[in-house]
């Protein structure tokens, strides 16, 4: 690993080193200090990098984490390697010590180590939230713009917490399920809907996406939609009891 690595000079933040980190160091410090601070075990972290400061390579001062599509499956591009796949940026964080002049310099140079490291991830592919702006920082990259969709999130009007639709609907987690839908029932949440926008990159000329068409940049925006989302109720209902009988007659 100590031999993957990028050393950047900077003219505001002095001599950066960028390389590969363990799996298990880039989650402790997503999940402690990403806003979303959650990571996705079965999809996140096939390829880590973090960002130090060349006098104190022991001290990460970010972190970008590279791993799986949402679905892996999913016909997105075409390419003549039948062993080619588009990895995803799925978590970047930097430290205040850095700021975001060093999200560029980490993602940058991240690529170029991924592209030495796997020669069948022929691009990258990342989404903005729009909570938090339209992506400028993958223009500044040199991503490319696919467009954007928009994407439903709950918030919890007692604790905050916010949440992705899908929770309401994946019956995969009974546990899970329940407890989200029975705080729906309750009244417990509010519906807004955010615009993902999304970014690629491609590592590789003979790339070419499929899902839609390339686009100019978005136009700066940033923020929440509030929204109504209309659920049958009575299905709900329903399907909790089923889920309680099913458990309780385990």
């Amino acid at each position: 690993m100590e031999l993957l690595k990028i050393v950047k000079k900077t003219s505001g933040l002095g001599e950066l080193v960028i390389k590969p980190i363990e799996k298990r160091i880039a989650k402790e410090l997503i999940v402690k200090n990403h806003y979303s601070h959650k990571w996705n075990d079965g999809g996140f972290g096939k390829y880590n990098f973090g960002i130090f400061k060349s006098s104190d390579e022991e001290n990460c001062l970010g972190v970008a984490v590279y791993g799986y599509l949402k679905n892996p499956n999913a016909r997105l591009f075409e390419h003549p390697n039948e062993k080619a796949w588009m990895s995803e940026l799925n978590r970047m964080w930097i430290s205040d010590e850095l700021g975001k002049n060093a999200e560029t310099v980490l993602i940058g140079a991240s690529l170029k180590l991924i592209k030495k490291m796997d020669k069948d991830v022929v691009a990258v592919q990342s989404f903005a939230d729009g909570r938090l702006g339209c992506g400028t920082i993958y223009k500044a990259s040199n991503f490319k713009y696919f467009g954007y969709h928009n994407t439903l999130f709950l918030r919890n009007k007692r604790t905050g917490e916010v949440v992705h639709q899908q929770i309401f609907t994946n019956s995969t987690s009974t546990t899970g399920y329940l407890r989200a839908n029975i705080s729906y029932l309750l009244g417990d949440f509010e519906t807004f809907s955010v615009k993902t926008y999304r970014y690629i990159y491609p590592l590789c000329k003979h790339f070419k996406f499929i899902k839609s068409k390339e686009q100019t940049y978005p136009e700066y925006e940033k923020g929440e939609t509030p929204t109504q989302w209309v659920r049958n109720t009575t299905l709900i209902k329903d399907r909790c009891v089923k889920m309680v009988y099913e458990l309780v007659s385990k």
